[in-house]
């Protein structure tokens, strides 16, 4: 038998499929006519079926069945094209994986064609991304403290990001920075300084219409005489005279944003491109001499693309506790080690990272820590401040002076007023990590008098073990497991050309497995409000072992 008779078949022996007709064999697929009937249904429901011949196998990381019927566009979960999405799982054998697929279907056809149930996540309305004079064109945004009102309107700023690659074709990246309300006031987004310092770059209008520009709530506008019952005829208005007042850039695009709930509390925007010097609308004056503006119906909408970047979003695969996230953090030394905290840190969602080193980037740094080759040589904190930055959006990083914690507190820890000023200003944390290896600032630190807390990590050769310390006991502690406990070979070091001091061998691997685990346990240390007492990790080839002093 081939697979057009297997298929038709198989799925004729399904017991609510009741007709299955009409298989025909093409190119790459088989496509078929099924009649769905069982006891809760009133009448049976008819859907053409496609199945690819890689099935049942995934076809292009899709699923390589589909299920159409263009009457059921209302339903939840049904494509514009009359597909319905349904859950499906993996499975190498034709007879179970149907079985499987069509009884997602009949799940499907009582949970939302039958009970009308509705989910309790929002589904965002289905935009279908459009190349826009030979790109794509991008825009991101934060949520906003503030309560729009339907029909409010204003202007918005924009800045630019870098250019990329999307499905092969061009994009055009850039953020929102704030939306300009008619009064002048700007409801700016929730990004970091380092973003809402950068330049302005573009303009765009923004009009909040309250409900989804859809059909059935989900299937966008494609013209905007769909939209003209949304657009008060103000903010046409107004749309007409910004127009004017950039004619001199006739051509250009400039996004216009479209504002709607999306449940009680939360709102989205989608973007339409309009070319300046052809809006998609027109003013005439009437028999009264009274000028009215209104949309051109017969045009099409060029939709863009959007995304909530807001940080309960961009975080929301996966980040630290809330007490964690909010803590202000000094990382004082930002080698292989305190790059590697800093950074795990930043993506799981941490706000507040100060950093501190004399040190500079060298090409040899960057094979086991978190530094780039193509920026040359550069101080570590001004690099891991900007690598910081492209990887969250939310993180607030200070630079320290580089000779405060190698020089100044040095010189001046003795003295009365130099100590308790010392004090003061790392007191200003919640959280200080010290990843210098230095073990006379170490010992510095631990003989202050310190309300924060604070935290050593180090490494022996090799990166056979971490050690992490708890402040008040951390010099004495870090010194016996290195002189006493710890077999810390310091013989075989590596040497770098030039009078440069000896440092551990270990790969990028070797340490970040040992310095993820550490920060993993005190974490969970934090989070469970454990006790905090100081530790070591110990590795070997198959296995990481905690041991708690």
């Amino acid at each position: 038998m081939g697979f057009l008779d297997d298929v038709t078949k198989l799925i004729s022996n399904i017991p609510f499929v009741a007709k299955a007709y009409d298989f025909v064999e093409e190119e790459l697929q088989v496509k078929g006519k099924v009649s769905i009937s069982f006891k809760e249904l009133a009448q049976p429901l008819e859907f053409e079926v496609v199945v690819f011949k890689c099935y049942p196998l995934k076809y292009n990381d899709a699923d390589s069945i589909k299920f159409k019927n263009t009457n059921l566009l209302e339903y939840k979960h049904v494509m514009e094209d009359g597909v319905v999405c349904i859950h499906t799982t993996h499975h190498t054998n034709l007879k179970s994986k149907l079985n499987y697929d069509f009884n997602s279907l009949k799940n499907w056809i009582v949970k939302y064609y039958i009970n009308k149930d509705q989910d309790d996540h929002y589904e965002h309305i289905i935009v279908d991304d459009k190349l826009i004079n030979n790109r794509y064109w991008s825009y991101q945004f934060t949520d906003l403290e503030h309560s729009f009102e339907k029909g409010e309107f204003g202007e918005v700023s924009i800045t630019s990001l870098q250019l990329g690659t999307f499905k092969g074709n061009l994009i055009s990246n850039h953020i929102i920075q704030s939306f300009i309300r008619e009064n002048g006031e700007q409801l700016e987004c929730e990004w970091s300084q380092l973003y809402k310092n950068m330049n302005i770059t573009n303009s765009g209008a923004y009009v909040y219409i309250e409900t989804p520009p859809a059909t059935y709530g989900k299937f966008i506008f494609t013209k905007w005489l769909d939209l003209q019952d949304h657009l008060p005829e103000k903010f046409l208005n107004f749309l007409l005279k910004f127009q004017k007042r950039h004619i001199e850039h006739r051509g250009k695009l400039l996004p216009l944003f479209f504002g709607y709930k999306i449940d009680d509390t939360n709102i989205h925007w989608q973007v339409a491109m309009l070319e300046i010097g052809d809006f998609p609308i027109i003013g005439y004056q009437l028999p009264n001499k009274e000028w009215i503006t209104i949309p051109k119906n017969e045009l099409e909408i060029n939709w863009g693309i959007t995304r909530n970047s807001s940080y309960k979003y961009f975080f929301g695969r996966g980040l630290f506790s809330q007490s964690f996230v909010e803590k202000k953090i000094l990382i004082i030394g930002v080698g292989a080690l305190g790059s590697m905290v800093a950074k795990t840190l930043t993506r799981c969602g941490c706000k507040f990272i100060d950093i501190a080193d004399n040190d500079i980037k060298e090409p040899e740094n960057v094979c086991r820590s978190e530094y780039l080759f193509n920026t040359g040589l550069m101080d570590k904190t001004e690099e891991l401040k900007f690598i910081l930055s492209t990887i969250s959006p939310f993180v607030e990083t200070n630079i320290i002076d580089k000779d405060y914690f190698q020089g100044i507190i040095k010189l001046f820890h003795k003295e009365k007023g130099g100590k308790s000023g010392f004090e003061t200003n790392l007191n200003k944390y919640d959280l200080v990590i010290d990843c210098t290896t230095d073990n006379d600032l170490m010992y510095i630190l631990n003989s202050l008098d310190l309300k924060c807390d604070l935290i050593n990590l180090s490494i022996t050769n090799f990166a056979k073990e971490l050690v992490c310390a708890f402040y008040p006991n951390t010099y004495n502690f870090v010194m016996n497991q290195f002189m006493n406990v710890l077999e810390n070979d310091t013989t075989d070091l590596y040497n770098p050309t030039g009078c440069w001091s000896p440092t551990f061998k270990a790969s990028y691997n070797d340490i970040s497995l040992l310095v993820q685990m550490a920060i993993k346990h005190i974490h969970s240390l934090y989070e469970t409000g454990a006790r905090k007492n100081n530790f070591a990790i110990e590795s070997d080839l198959s296995n990481l072992n905690i041991i708690e002093y």
